[in-house]
């Protein structure tokens, strides 16, 4: 089969280029996935930020807080371009312990129309610029519904170690970073076909609100991705 890599000259983002940063819980499998988006259109620029000092939400919000709004910071947020930020974590314990509710009110302030940021671009109409997208139980989920319109079933899940080796085991091969991801489309129906949410608004078990960035991405990357498809 044709990969990616090897199929499609990477384009370089323009000036103007709309910007999405995206916050990594996990050090190689979401960069892995997200990666491949990057280059496929000169109008969207992927930035993607892996953890510095472990995949803890509060340190990912830290991590945040020095990258962009530090006096020092290496990004910027280019608010007329409409430039977002992502944050990419799974469920895992984090969920119980109110470190995933500390993230989603840190970017609910910084998209809130009364803060400070708002104060400062008055002539830009404000818009979601920090989202948090949740995977339960993991970010292997999202991968899962590139494959599967349906959840997966309890019971054969819990017959494996992890959800990760479920996953490995029910796509045959596994999932390959250099292919599999022509199939956005795909995943993006699957995962809001099956998702459920709790009474506070988080994804419940098998669900994932990685389709919500994956819905950012599509538009720039629909021809490239029809062509790429076309080849495998």
């Amino acid at each position: 089969m044709i990969t990616r890599i090897k199929n499609y000259e990477k384009q370089t983002p323009t000036r103007d280029a709309r910007k999405i940063y995206i916050i990594c819980e996990g050090k190689s499998t979401e960069p892995d996935y997200f990666a491949f988006f990057q280059g496929l259109s000169s109008n969207l620029e992927i930035v993607i930020i892996p953890p510095e000092e472990g995949s803890d939400p509060l340190k990912l919000m830290d991590l945040v807080n020095r990258k962009f709004f530090d006096a020092d910071g290496k990004y910027s947020i280019d608010y007329q371009a409409h430039d977002t930020l992502w944050f990419v974590v799974d469920t895992d314990t984090w969920e119980v312990e109110g470190k995933i509710s500390r993230l989603r009110e840190f970017c609910s302030n910084l998209n809130s129309e009364d803060g400070e940021v708002w104060k400062k671009y008055s002539e830009v109409k404000p818009y979601s610029v920090c989202n948090v997208t949740q995977s339960n139980p993991s970010f292997e989920i999202w991968l899962y519904y590139h494959f599967f319109a349906i959840k997966p079933v309890n019971s054969e899940v819990e017959s494996y170690s992890t959800f990760k080796e479920y996953v490995n085991r029910v796509i045959s091969g596994g999932f390959n970073f250099q292919r599999d991801q022509v199939k956005l489309k795909d995943a993006i129906v699957n995962s809001k076909a099956n998702y459920d949410f709790t009474l506070v608004g988080t994804p419940e078990h098998f669900s994932t609100e990685v389709y919500k960035l994956a819905e950012e991405i599509l538009p720039f990357v629909r021809k490239p991705l029809e062509r790429l498809g076309n080849k495998l």
